[in-house]
């Protein structure tokens, strides 16, 4: 049922909804490693606060995708002229949530 409505009747990734069971295992499991180790890349080349940057601007946009109804680059796309015309409200809002999940973080033990 769900892939019959998210995936066939949308017409999006009908090759891998037309997969067994194992094969998509596999696909989710390999792309979820791929996933870890770029973002463990990241974080050694670049940073923590790059990679939660990162990761908070992915949820940001498939949220955006998931209440609008539109894909994942429709999404990006919007975000990112929003960002570039309210830059500074952005960066301050991101900026906020970081310091307090790192303060929470310290706080935590």
């Amino acid at each position: 049922m769900i892939e019959y409505i998210h995936m066939k009747r949308r017409m999006m990734g009908t090759i891998f909804a037309l997969k067994t069971r194992e094969a998509k295992d596999s696909y989710i499991l390999s792309n979820l490693k791929n996933t870890l180790e770029e973002l463990q890349s990241d974080m050694i080349c670049y940073g923590v606060d790059i990679v939660l940057r990162k990761l908070l601007l992915t949820m940001i946009y498939l949220d955006i995708a998931k209440n609008i109804g539109i894909d994942h680059h429709a999404s990006t796309e919007e975000l990112y002229y929003v960002v570039r015309k309210h830059e500074s409200r952005f960066h301050e809002n991101i900026a906020e949530f970081m310091d307090q999940l790192r303060h929470r973080i310290r706080n935590r033990h």
